[in-house]
């Protein structure tokens, strides 16, 4: 909650920088132009101020993904057998032995600085993740600069490739329905006057028709087909009585889950209120005795058996509120 008006400054200055104000009509390269926003207001919360603009930065946090998923094909390629002793020769491997080699050069600066505000009990220092992995291996003793390298380059693997893809398509819904894209605007627009112009918690949690914007964007278009894909370990038997052997991978179908018309009507529709209607009714129907809001059950971030996007139960994803409030 404390980090959103800082998120919301950081995606204003890179809207800013890579969409500027023009007076004539120019073409655009929607996915990787917000590639480079979301990776700078993620970067805003991960590395602080002095690298969320900067550009290795920002190229090595947009790449690093891409380079994973090539790296991985080209080892599956190779015999297991074979790979302890060829897989570190691979072109794809030591590309990513580069990039981690400068996330840990052009954190250093940052690094050293942030030691200096450690040592100093008076100064206040950058709240981000940085700032908490380096408190962390303080108090522990253990980790180096190598680490937080990998971490950031991880934790950028975790956030941008994953928040993109549903931007990426909010933006072609809203091109193609001028009506949803102004009643959206209203909505934001008003939302803001009653916040003081501040995008708060509070004013993200207002804005319920975009959210339901943004959902039904996700149902509609998911960034994966599937989740919880998982290999079994062991035989396993099921409550049912049903066997699943040692090596089978399974997996939940979230896109057809989406598109079930038993869980949604019209279900190959895309109604851009749909979500906000149903937190409406759920409202208007709850009876004073009920301790949890079953309208809560409808927003971006919440997770269900029929909304799989983010995963579900205990293994769902904590970084989908963040992503929420991003979007």
């Amino acid at each position: 909650v404390r980090l959103t008006e800082i998120v919301a400054e950081e995606l204003q200055e890179a809207f800013s920088r890579e969409l500027p104000d023009c007076k004539d009509w120019r073409s655009v390269q929607v996915h990787p132009t917000l590639l480079r926003i979301v990776a700078a207001g993620a970067g805003r919360v991960f590395a602080g101020p002095e690298l969320c603009r900067d550009e290795k930065y920002l190229e090595s946090s947009i790449n690093f993904t891409g380079d994973v998923m090539t790296t991985r094909n080209a080892v599956q390629q190779m015999r297991q057998w074979l790979r302890p002793f060829l897989a570190h020769r691979l072109p794809e491997v030591q590309r990513l032995s580069q990039h981690r080699a400068e996330a840990e050069e052009f954190l250093r600066t940052v690094i050293l600085k942030r030691r200096k505000m450690m040592a100093d009990p008076d100064q206040e220092r950058p709240d981000d993740l940085l700032s908490w992995l380096m408190e962390a291996q303080a108090a522990s003793g253990k980790g180096s600069d190598r680490d937080l390298a990998e971490q950031q380059l991880g934790i950028g693997f975790a956030a941008i490739h994953t928040t993109t893809p549903t931007g990426t398509n909010a933006f072609y819904n809203l091109a193609a329905m001028p009506d949803v894209a102004a009643e959206l605007r209203d909505e934001v627009s008003t939302v803001l006057a009653e916040n003081k112009g501040a995008f708060t918690a509070k004013a993200l949690h207002d804005m319920k028709k975009l959210d339901s914007f943004l959902k039904e964007t996700l149902r509609c278009h998911p960034f994966v087909f599937a989740t919880f894909q998982s290999r079994a370990l062991t035989d396993t038997t099921l409550s049912n009585g049903q066997v699943i052997p040692a090596g089978t991978t399974i997996e939940c179908p979230n896109y057809a889950v989406s598109h079930d018309e038993a869980l949604f009507e019209d279900a190959d529709e895309f109604d851009a209120f749909r979500f906000y209607k149903l937190r409406e009714k759920s409202a208007l129907e709850r009876t004073p005795d009920q301790t949890s809001d079953a309208s809560m059950q409808n927003q971006f971030a919440s997770v269900s058996q029929n909304s799989l996007a983010f995963g579900y139960g205990r293994e769902a994803c904590p970084g989908r509120f963040f992503s929420a409030n991003e979007l």
